[in-house]
């Protein structure tokens, strides 16, 4: 078998198109995506879908050549009023080429304004009519942001450069704002996508509380690269969840379904994390203005408690200086009227003892009078009772052993009586005696 170059081989398949394909053909096609360049081409992706779903089952590149690409676009553009732009549905006039070095592709001859909006943009306006009879479309626009926005649920490819920017974008802002992010790994190309973003919502929906807001990001890329997000579940599950969802998909060029039903809507992953960290700043600032606010409030507060003061002081000095001087002159009259009481009851006193130094003196001179009188007749008693003046009217005293004998009974025969008289004493002899009765 000869081996050949790879160059002889792209030159022989060139010059077998040439020979095969000499005629120019219309197809009908999508434009998946739409580069002009600055020399004035226009380089194109065209995608074909399947019938069911949204995966491409063909694709090929195509050029418009700067000679005519101007007069194309404005044709196309004034006769449908629709921007000749990735996502629209065309039909086209093509020629097949081959170049040994860039490959197989199609050069555009022309292009019928009559063949209007694509597949992509007519299963886009499809889904969100639907979303809006059953009347979820604007639920979850509706919601508001936490404040402040720092806990974020993100749904990315792990491996993602977009998302890679995206983590080092917010972790490393220069304000040092602190944000608690987690990633739940989702599929962000080809038929799985809406059902991988699907399930990592449901896993986000099972912690809700945890999380502030929920972050769906994907760099850019073709635009076919993105149908998986043109799809009715996705897009209702989006607009009814419980959190407010954030996008970033693709260029500034890129727009999918998502975009009209997420809370807020951005270009580019890093726009994501910029709208995070500015939520941060107004936040800040706010903060700021508050803390001015508080500080100013206190301030004048402050000062008004100030001079309420200073007024209650002196009203309380006024008060006291009068308050001392009314107790001074109210003790200056109780104690004139204690010294003037005190006066009296000592001049009462007074003289209610020397009422009773009188009383007494009387009764003392009655009281000694009376006793003088008794005294003088138990004198005269004792003096009439006294021995010696009975002895001398006739009496005697007789003593038994000393002691005066007062009754017979004392007596025995035989006893023997000192008999005393006024002038001298006699013995006497007891001797029966018979007493008539």
């Amino acid at each position: 078998m000869e081996v050949i170059s790879l160059y002889e081989l792209n030159s022989l398949v060139k010059e077998t198109l040439s020979c095969s394909f000499t005629d120019t053909y219309w197809i009908t096609t999508e434009l998946s995506e739409v580069r002009p360049s600055v020399k004035g081409y226009c380089f194109l992706e065209l995608v074909e879908k399947a019938e069911r779903g949204s995966a491409p089952r063909a694709k090929a590149g195509a050029v418009i050549y700067s000679n005519i690409f101007p007069m194309l676009r404005l044709t196309f553009e004034e006769a449908t009023g629709q921007l000749f732009c990735a996502g629209i549905k065309v039909q086209l006039k093509v020629q097949v080429a081959f170049s040994e070095i860039y490959g197989y592709s199609l050069v555009v001859k022309d292009i019928d304004p009559a063949y209007t909006l694509g597949s992509m943009a007519q299963l886009r306006k499809e889904i969100l009519d639907r979303l809006m009879q059953e009347g979820v479309i604007d639920i979850n626009r509706s919601l508001c942001l936490a404040r402040p926005l720092q806990r974020i649920a993100v749904i990315s490819s792990a491996t993602a450069a977009g998302y890679g920017d995206f983590c080092n974008q917010l972790d490393h802002n220069a304000q040092g704002y602190a944000f608690s992010h987690r990633l739940f790994p989702a599929v962000m190309q080809g038929e799985s996508t809406a059902a991988s973003i699907i399930a990592a919502l449901d896993q986000i929906a099972a912690e809700a509380e945890q999380w502030d807001a929920v972050v769906i990001i994907r760099g850019g890329g073709a635009v076919s690269d993105l149908a998986g997000f043109e799809d009715y579940e996705l897009a209702a599950n989006c607009a009814q969840f419980p959190l407010p969802i954030i996008v970033g998909i693709g260029h500034d060029r890129d727009t999918t379904v998502l975009d009209f039903v997420a809370n807020t809507s951005l270009k580019t992953p890093t726009a994501v994390a910029a709208f995070l960290i500015e939520r941060m700043d107004d936040e800040a600032r706010e903060l700021a203005e508050i803390e001015d606010i508080v500080c100013d409030c206190a301030k004048t507060l402050l000062a008004r408690e100030r001079e309420i003061y200073q007024h209650l002081a002196m009203n309380f000095r006024f008060l006291a200086d009068n308050f001392c001087t009314a107790a001074e002159h109210s003790l200056q009259r109780h104690y004139e009227r204690i010294v003037n009481r005190a006066v009296s009851i000592a001049d009462n006193s007074r003289a209610h003892l020397v009422h009773t130094e009188r009383s007494l003196n009387v009764g003392i001179r009655l009281y000694m009078q009376a006793a003088r009188q008794r005294l003088d007749i138990m004198e005269r008693a004792l003096l009439f009772y006294n021995p010696a003046k009975m002895l001398s009217l006739g009496y005697s005293i007789a003593r038994l052993n000393g002691k005066a004998v007062i009754s017979a009974s004392q007596l025995n025969e035989d006893d023997t009586l000192v008999v005393q008289f006024a002038d001298g004493e006699a013995l006497s002899i007891v001797k029966k005696t018979s007493v008539q009765e």
